[in-house]
């Protein structure tokens, strides 16, 4: 005869397993926690959004992003040459504008676009070297202009003209 009855041992062996399970939920949590949240935190995008004439233009800060390899995530149609991941510069942001003219995506537009970060000494204006890109495999809808730059944090002012109409200012905050 066994130590434990039936249903006593039964109960051991399910009471072990979900603590089992808890424990490799728990495990994977903080696996998922410890790699992600840098990724999350950085990859939070600002959108501001205003006109210069008769286009609408909207600006977004994200991550800087990729042009080359395999799994690059923009294509270059025209324009600067693009602020490489890998180049002298170590971007960490892509400052891009989407154009639209009645709300269609705007393919050939001439943008420039200056920047200056509002919390410097300075407040010098930087002139943007603008690419027009889209993104990898979505085609020319998604057309927008703009590169990857080093933005420490702090508070910014940006102009756009679009086509010699405007500027659209915007302004936006990197938080640390």
């Amino acid at each position: 005869m066994s130590e434990f009855p039936s249903d006593s041992y039964n109960l051991v062996i399910m009471r072990n397993k979900n603590a089992l399970h808890l424990s490799l939920f728990i495990a994977g949590t903080f696996t998922v926690a410890v790699l992600l949240l840098p990724r999350i935190a950085q990859a939070q995008a600002i959108s501001k959004t205003s006109t210069a004439g008769s286009y609408s233009v909207t600006l977004k800060v994200l991550p800087a992003e990729s042009f080359r390899g395999p799994k690059a995530e923009m294509v270059r149609d025209g324009g600067a040459e693009p602020d490489y991941l890998n180049g002298a510069v170590r971007p960490n942001r892509h400052l891009v504008v989407f154009v639209k003219n009645d709300g269609d995506p705007v393919e050939d537009a001439r943008v420039s676009i200056s920047y200056r970060q509002l919390s410097s000494k300075t407040n010098e204006w930087k002139s943007l070297p603008v690419v027009r890109m889209h993104v990898a495999g979505k085609g020319l809808t998604t057309t927008h202009y703009g590169n990857n730059v080093e933005l420490p944090t702090g508070n910014y002012e940006v102009r756009v003209t679009v086509d010699g109409k405007g500027p659209a200012t915007l302004r936006f905050s990197l938080p640390s």
